[in-house]
């Protein structure tokens, strides 16, 4: 992994608590900035954005093509700077280029952020795959959470009703259900809790394969328990939060990605195991990222 190079910067990089917004100029980043906006307003923070040009040391002793970069990149940074304070006239906004690989900048901007926005797809690469070069190893590598916004994401529309969505599983999921309870109750939003399981009698050929009333009432209990279980201590923690629960025989990525087609935002745990060539999100995290249809807040658990 190469290191952040040296830093240009309209302010300091704030102390750990910030939100910091990855900009390329693309489309996809200029929503990623608005939602970026909303959300340092929220946590009463400032918002950095970030602009990473991959630097090449050249020959020629004056380096105007180098300049020229330069400048094209601090035009780039102000550009989404600019377009924050638009969006939130009151909220203090800084600026960075970083002289670095995009993915790395990011990452290393994420050790001393609260919250790392990034658009799935910028510039570059197929635009058929929804997420990019960039945005998918930062996902895998972020210290902090990260949001993901969709290039086609209409941030004008204000979800003013739609219920936040946050994924329950067996596994430890505690960081994404405070982190989707803490969204729930800074948006005034309902919250949607869906947990998914497995039984084979079912799930042999689909969802649909076997009547329903194949599935002994205790199985159905205990996963209704798994889910009562983590929900229980932050009903307790958030009281004005109105939690609606869903649990499904479906496969979690299938049940997520439907669930999104009607949420303000899509809360999930990344496990993120350590495999053979570097971090893996799993089969649920990739499903959902390639295909939510509305943003997607990653909460790293490191397995």
């Amino acid at each position: 992994m190469h290191q952040a190079a040296s830093t240009t910067a309209s302010h300091p990089r704030p102390a750990r608590g910030h939100v910091v917004v990855g900009f390329d100029g693309s489309p996809g980043a200029e929503h990623a900035v608005d939602l970026a906006a909303d959300e340092a307003t929220r946590r009463n923070t400032t918002l950095e954005v970030l602009h990473a040009l991959e630097w090449v040391e050249f020959d020629n002793a004056d380096d105007r093509f180098g300049q020229q970069l330069r400048e094209n990149a601090r035009a780039i940074v102000n550009r989404g700077a600019a377009r924050a304070r638009r969006r939130r006239p009151d909220l203090s906004v800084s600026a960075t280029v970083e002289l670095a690989d995009a993915a790395d900048a990011l990452e290393a901007a994420s050790e001393c952020a609260a919250l790392l926005v990034v658009g799935s797809r910028g510039h570059g690469g197929f635009t058929g795959l929804l997420m990019g070069s960039v945005s998918l190893p930062v996902a895998t590598r972020a210290r902090c959470p990260i949001l993901l916004v969709h290039p086609d994401h209409d941030t004008a529309i204000d979800p003013a009703t739609k219920p936040i969505v946050v994924g329950v599983s067996t596994a430890d999921c505690s960081p994404a259900l405070e982190a989707a309870f803490a969204q729930a109750g800074a948006r005034a939003l309902p919250l949607h809790a869906v947990h998914t399981w497995y039984y084979p009698a079912m799930m042999a050929g689909g969802p649909g394969y076997a009547p329903a009333m194949w599935v002994p009432d205790d199985r159905r209990d205990a996963e209704r328990a798994v889910l009562r279980r983590a929900l229980t201590p932050l009903r307790t923690r958030y009281p004005d939060v109105s939690v609606t629960e869903e649990v499904l025989i479906d496969t979690p990525g299938r049940a997520l990605v439907a669930a999104s087609s009607d949420a303000a935002l899509v809360v999930l745990a990344a496990h993120r195991k350590t495999a053979r060539f570097g971090a893996n999100l799993g089969r649920v995290t990739h499903t959902v990222l390639h295909h939510a249809k509305a943003p997607v807040l990653l909460v790293p658990v490191d397995d």
